[in-house]
């Protein structure tokens, strides 16, 4: 009971970093595709007030890994070293870019473009990541006997395209959700193009799962195969939901389609591949740390779950809403997420205080 209780503690952390930090990611990717520095500022803005919230999911889902399933943890980190790696550093480079540009008067550019890179290259690690997780880990003894760019397979760089795909539409969803003008009209354009490609290189990737990769699908039993295929229609039905989001009000509709996707896809690969955690063979029961280690660390999580939980809920809380109010009364140089902590009162800009 133990195992499978931390298994899925170990699923929602991971489910709740693509859910949140998948949007601000995609956002970078989009910014690239922007020449006006006022809309590209209120980009960076919007994924200011949130990122570093959205982000301690994934230090949650590295200690889950590291406390209650330490054997996966051992073989998935030799194994997968280098776009782990690639992701730490564009997720760093990029929370620089951040404040650089949060901090800075008008728009710098350079920084605009390490935002954006930065955006891309981790959301890319991140589909190459699991990509190569899926193709197969080699093992011997219980540890990793293959070599340093064994993960690099023709299917985890169709994964790290789709993953790319898929944060830049969460990204539009949201930036639908918070933006108005010209900012808005193009996230929805924007919304529809990356769409159509997270729908054709997310059908790529799980025709190619079964031929293409070590992973083992096991889909014989009636109950499992009825629970994939609601799975499947689940997420068919969000990114119709997401596409019909893209073209009329109300705007989160697009959110709603793209959050229930993400969610139902990765619930229909993990029903096809459980018990497994480490393809092809490294199963849940071999992967978990002892009963008694599991119960300790479960009284942990469950003081602090909820805290991060709250302050998720908090910060997107706070910054509820249209992004208008907060570009008017930020004086030039001063973050969002300062101005929202700042107790002077706003003074639009242009304007000077008697």
């Amino acid at each position: 009971m133990a195992q499978i209780a931390w298994y899925a503690i170990t699923l929602f952390c991971l489910a709740m970093y693509v859910l949140l930090d998948g949007y601000d990611l995609g956002i970078g990717v989009l910014l690239l595709a922007d020449r006006d520095d006022e809309r590209r500022r209120e980009m960076v803005e919007l994924v200011a007030t949130a990122w570093d919230g959205n982000e301690s999911w994934l230090v949650l889902l590295g200690v889950a890994l590291f406390g209650g399933l330490p054997a996966a943890y051992g073989v998935l980190l030799p194994a997968l070293y280098v776009p782990v790696l690639v992701m730490l550093f564009a997720i760093i480079f990029r929370g620089v870019a951040i404040e650089m540009i949060s901090a800075a008067p008008g728009f710098p550019r350079g920084w605009g473009w390490a935002f954006g890179l930065g955006s891309l290259v981790a959301s890319f690690a991140q589909g190459v990541t699991l990509g190569g997780l899926l193709s197969g880990v080699a093992l011997r003894g219980g540890v990793f006997a293959g070599a340093s760019f064994d993960f690099l397979t023709p299917y985890a760089v169709l994964t790290g395209f789709a993953a790319v795909a898929l944060y830049a539409t969460a990204g539009a969803a949201v930036l639908r959700v918070k933006t108005e003008g010209a900012l808005y009209r193009r996230a929805m354009l924007a919304g529809r193009a990356a769409l159509v490609a997270t729908v054709a290189l997310a059908a790529a990737s799980a025709a190619a799962l079964a031929p293409a990769t070590a992973t083992p699908v096991r889909l014989g039993e009636p109950g499992r195969l009825a629970a994939f295929v609601v799975l499947v229609l689940v997420a068919a039905a969000g990114l119709g939901l997401a596409g019909r989001g893209f073209g009329r009000r109300p705007d989160w509709v697009a959110t709603a389609g793209v959050t229930a996707a993400e969610g139902a896809g990765l619930a229909g690969l993990l029903v096809a591949i459980y018990p497994v955690v480490v393809p092809p063979r490294l199963d849940l029961a071999a992967a978990a740390a002892p009963a008694g280690s599991l119960n300790f660390l479960l009284v942990g999580v469950g003081v602090n779950l909820p805290l991060v939980l709250f302050y998720n809920w908090y910060a997107h809380h706070v910054f509820r809403g249209k992004y208008r109010v907060l570009l008017a009364a930020r004086p030039t140089g001063q973050s969002a997420a300062a101005r929202a902590t700042d107790p002077t009162p706003a003074t639009p800009r242009g304007k000077v205080t008697p």
